[in-house]
């Protein structure tokens, strides 16, 4: 699925493809939340440090490397919404009020582990480690997250870009990475519920990339964080068309570590045919139980009467969700357009973080 010809199929199959964390818990930390890797695409990111606490190739307290951790899922689990992720992680080199981007594919700095533009490996000798910035050069196809960290204790010195790129067609879409003086990301998760836009399917696919976090989100070895999004509107699984009529028949869409879902996956086949020219519905995200249950439901009241919604663990448990729309055909509202637009939107938290150095 990851080497399709036309520009169209080419952007589906390139925007979703179809060691022991050491004394981090109050350094300053960088989290990515989503990466896609493919024959047609890579993830590009840039890592702005501006802290000389950082650590040594070790581990230990020093001032030379950062440490970067990839959770990801490859080969066939890269599709799999409820496997769990693997992990890598290394320290590579570093210098206060460095950039380091990097093309994590390896895809283009194929001769510079990676890393872009002409970085001179002066102040930061990347070069002079022998180590390869590219995590997931060999792991291709692959989707993931990044997440990095210095020893900068109660400072927000870590900061970060990334854009992921269909090379073969030139269709890209970006984000900033979300940063934090420790390693707990509850807080970023988008806001739940969220009132989203529903195009029309038959001309636009719609997907929601998900990355569950947590007051941990750089856990060792593998991550099974779970998370659920679903379709919550006036009452349990429904949402409206475009002349304000109700329509119910949704389905709920489990999540571990990272995945894409298709919008029209969280439809039953009925309200998908019923929902033609799209809508909009308010989009649910929240963490499950430990025992693998769905957070319980409750009854509320509101001015349509009583309603079932999700009690979800806390106001800041959930998902990172990142909502995605590119056109499926050579039209738009049934008229004709020349070629395919790409357009990603990270959904935002219900708060923000209030960084005190």
């Amino acid at each position: 699925m990851f080497a399709k010809s036309t520009l169209a199929s080419a952007v589906a199959a390139a925007i979703g493809v179809s060691a022991v964390g050491i004394q981090s818990a109050q350094a300053g930390s960088v989290f990515f939340p989503y990466a896609a890797l493919s024959d047609t695409v890579t993830t590009i990111v840039s890592v702005i440090n501006t802290s000389y606490d950082n650590w040594d190739s070790d581990g230990t307290l020093g001032s030379t490397h950062l440490h970067y951790r990839f959770y990801y899922k490859t080969g066939d689990d890269a599709d799999d919404a409820t496997a769990s992720c693997e992990e890598y992680n290394e320290y590579l080199p570093t210098s206060q009020f460095d950039i380091q981007t990097i093309d994590l594919s390896g895809q283009f700095g194929a001769d510079t582990a990676g890393v872009l533009f002409n970085d001179p490996s002066i102040n930061n000798d990347w070069q002079g480690s022998g180590r390869d910035y590219a995590f997931g050069r060999n792991l291709i196809p692959a989707r993931g997250y990044l997440y990095v960290d210095n020893s900068a204790t109660g400072s927000d010195s870590l900061s970060g870009e990334a854009f992921v790129f269909e090379f073969g067609s030139g269709a890209a879409w970006g984000y900033q990475a979300y940063s934090t003086f420790d390693n707990d990301y509850r807080w970023a998760a988008s806001a739940s519920p969220q009132n989203v836009a529903l195009m029309p399917f038959n001309e636009v696919t719609t997907a929601f990339f998900v990355t569950p976090v947590s007051n941990v989100q750089e856990p060792d070895f593998t991550n099974s964080y779970d998370a659920r999004i679903e379709f919550v509107t006036r009452s349990r699984g429904d949402l409206f068309d475009r002349d304000e009529n109700l329509v119910s028949g949704t389905v709920a869409q489990d999540v571990t570590c990272v995945a894409r879902v298709d919008a029209e996956d969280m439809l039953s086949d009925g309200t998908l045919a019923r929902l033609e020219d799209g809508g909009w519905a308010s989009l649910w995200n929240y963490r499950l139980t430990s025992d693998g249950k769905p957070a319980a439901f409750s009854t509320q009241s509101t001015g349509d009467g009583l309603v079932e919604v999700p009690n979800r663990q806390s106001t800041s448990d959930g998902a990172v969700v990142i909502k995605l729309e590119y056109n499926i055909g050579g039209t738009l509202n049934g008229e004709t357009v020349g070629g395919v637009f790409n357009n990603a939107i990270k959904l935002a938290p219900s708060r923000m973080l209030i960084q005190v150095p």
